[in-house]
């Protein structure tokens, strides 16, 4: 008994170590990606308070991108009309998607109004984040199962 013990906590402890251990690998390539860019695009201080900006992966073939992220990315345009948005095919713009880290559609890349990256998200992002991560706001969800009807709403003062 107290042999099985030992066993299934040795176990859970070597699961543990393999979840921390890749954790900490996929952020330290979160860094270098983000760093990489940063060094090949750094933000200009002259040209302050400009647009914020999206840089969109898709492919023909992704359904989450037809169906759940440009509706996302029309409610966030709705919201910020001077927000720009470049769209690419990840498998045409293959080197830069690259350069973005891109492993899956939908990927988002995020700059603010001082053209500084704020985050690269992997995946379907709903308008909520982008706005947050746009604008500087807090993000504000409403929770339940429709993660893409996210509202933006505009923080309290």
């Amino acid at each position: 008994m107290l042999e099985r013990l030992l066993i299934a906590a040795i176990v859970v402890g070597a699961v543990a170590l393999a979840i921390a251990l890749t954790r900490r690998l996929l952020a330290l390539r979160d860094r270098r990606i983000l760093t990489r860019i940063r060094a090949a695009h750094p933000s200009q201080p002259e040209q302050s308070l400009t647009t914020p900006k999206i840089i969109y992966f898709t492919t023909t073939s992704c359904v989450v991108c037809k169906v759940q992220q440009q509706p996302a990315i029309e409610e966030l345009l709705e919201k910020l009309p001077e927000l720009k948005i470049d769209k690419y095919d990840a498998v045409e713009e293959r080197e830069l998607a690259n350069r973005y880290g891109v492993l899956s559609v939908p990927t988002t890349a995020v700059y603010d109004r001082d053209g500084e990256l704020v985050s690269i998200n992997r995946g379907f992002a709903p308008a909520a984040v982008l706005y947050a991560q746009a604008t500087g706001a807090e993000v504000m969800l409403d929770g339940g199962h429709e993660m893409s009807a996210e509202r933006i709403e505009s923080p309290q003062n």
